[in-house]
């Protein structure tokens, strides 16, 4: 558990961190979020995660204005006041306080919250695992591309997957794969990477932007565009991406194996130039 949080403004002991029982965030989830990877102390992909946390706010009308160097130093200075070397940024920003009704008022004071978690990521080399997923209907709503903590429909998915003792849970849409309940979804075939296009089915992960200057730098060929379940199932390689997971590879869904069960050569090779971007960057 953290030390402190940071909430409107203040740093708080995280046990006493509180926010008002009429919030909207909780609520209504009229809020969104972004998760900051933090490796050796370094903010991993920030100034996506920033770009997109301004999208976000926008496309909900949420008016909360901030300054990204400002936001960064409460960053650094949280992570020293918790000890926290590598781990996770939890960002949140709900539009505010008013009593419970549907209709907002414009002049509302957005909620901030932000605290900070230790965590073990999952990198090349000799301890880098592959994992096992489950398929799941994408019960979500139409505007994906909104990072909101409506997550409840991902939460259903998730936790199927966490009873069958798997990783993941990948989202389907009338037989095609949409992306995972935290993680967008990439298949390799011959030397084809195929992943979901960013619109409104899938959120644009930072990871995955990331992941589109990296193949500029290899021989395969990017293909942006929706594939079908046989599709995904007969891939050469699968992987995952996401800023808590960086890339990982998929090794099982559901009953089938994915390459044998085993790492491909692909998705390790992408996998240890995205690290190295930020382990030797």
């Amino acid at each position: 558990m953290p030390n402190f949080a940071y909430i409107n403004n203040k740093f708080v002991n995280f046990k006493n961190a509180k926010i008002h029982i009429e919030d909207r965030g909780l609520q209504f989830a009229d809020s969104v979020y972004e998760v900051i990877a933090v490796f050796n102390g370094n903010l991993i992909d920030l100034d996506f995660h920033l770009k997109r946390l301004r999208y976000s706010l926008k496309e909900l009308d949420i008016k909360y204005k901030f300054n990204q160097k400002d936001l960064k130093k409460i960053f650094l200075k949280l992570l020293n006041k918790n000890n926290t070397l590598n781990g996770i940024i939890y960002l949140q920003v709900t539009r505010g306080v008013q009593y419970r009704e549907h209709k907002y008022e414009n002049k509302l004071i957005p909620t901030l919250i932000i605290y900070t978690r230790n965590k073990k990521f999952n990198l090349p080399g000799k301890n880098f695992k592959g994992v096992n997923t489950v398929t799941h209907e994408d019960l979500r709503w139409k505007r994906r591309d909104i990072k909101t903590v409506n997550l409840l429909p991902n939460i259903i998915a998730a936790n199927k997957a966490k009873k069958m003792k798997a990783y993941e849970a990948i989202l389907l849409k009338n037989g095609k794969v949409t992306e995972g309940t935290s993680s967008n979804i990439w298949i390799i075939k011959k030397n084809n990477l195929i992943t979901h296009p960013a619109n409104t089915d899938i959120l644009k992960g930072v990871t995955r932007t990331s992941i589109l200057k990296i193949i500029k730098k290899t021989s395969l060929k990017l293909v942006e565009k929706s594939f079908t379940h046989k599709q995904l199932l007969d891939a050469d390689e699968v992987f995952l991406t996401s800023s808590g997971s960086f890339i990982t590879p998929i090794l099982k869904i559901d009953k089938k194996k994915i390459n044998n069960g085993k790492i491909g050569n692909i998705t390790l090779k992408l996998a240890e130039m995205y690290s190295k971007s930020f382990i030797h960057g």
